[in-house]
């Protein structure tokens, strides 16, 4: 599915950064420590905005057409990045490895969630930072993207149980604007993270 996605020619999320990692790194560029993992990154609008910022920044994702993509947007925009293919479900977090971890609409099913958040908190270096926006069940009600399936989706309870020993800088469910390519497009209720390994 995702490779068919990807297959086109035009940047289905779009070349620009989302804008809550924009957002989150001009107000406080200090949040993000090298090296920074970029999970599901897709087409790598997230890492090559990152990377044109000087950071040390990984895009991982399963989908092979993606990160073909992802590399040819930083060959356009004259940066270097990093790209690993792979299932997060098979990637090997090592342990205290990484300053920072980016998930920008990344959905998986709840098993693999928790799995993945442990992860996230095994690899993370002390003081590392954690950054996801994701989409909360009231999604379900508007048509500007995200899993139909209401188990794939994220609450702020969620986030706040699985990284209960995290300090958390920001945790809410919003709603906002999306305009990020041809599939995000329109009113949308997502999840804002941040938050801080102790």
């Amino acid at each position: 599915m995702w490779n068919d996605r990807f297959s086109s020619e035009e940047y289905v999320y779009g070349k620009e950064p989302n804008q809550f990692l924009k957002n989150s790194f001009e107000r406080d560029p200090s949040l993000f420590q090298n090296p920074i993992l970029i999970l599901g990154d897709g087409e790598g609008r997230n890492g090559v905005y990152l990377s044109s910022n000087g950071l040390d920044s990984t895009s991982l994702d399963f989908s092979e057409k993606a990160l073909d993509k992802a590399k040819r947007l930083a060959v356009e925009k004259n940066i270097t990045l990093n790209t690993i293919l792979s299932d997060v479900n098979n990637y090997n977090f090592e342990k205290d490895s990484l300053g920072t971890i980016v998930s920008i609409f990344f959905h998986i099913d709840p098993q693999s969630r928790g799995q993945l958040h442990r992860n996230i908190k095994k690899s993370l270096i002390k003081n590392g930072t954690f950054i996801l926006e994701a989409y909360s069940p009231r999604q379900l009600q508007f048509e500007s993207g995200g899993p139909k399936d209401i188990d794939m989706l994220y609450t702020v309870e969620d986030l706040k149980n699985d990284f209960v020993d995290f300090d958390i800088i920001q945790l809410e469910e919003v709603e906002t604007q999306l305009n990020e390519g041809c599939l995000h497009q329109g009113k949308a209720s997502v999840v804002q993270f941040i938050g801080r390994k102790t």
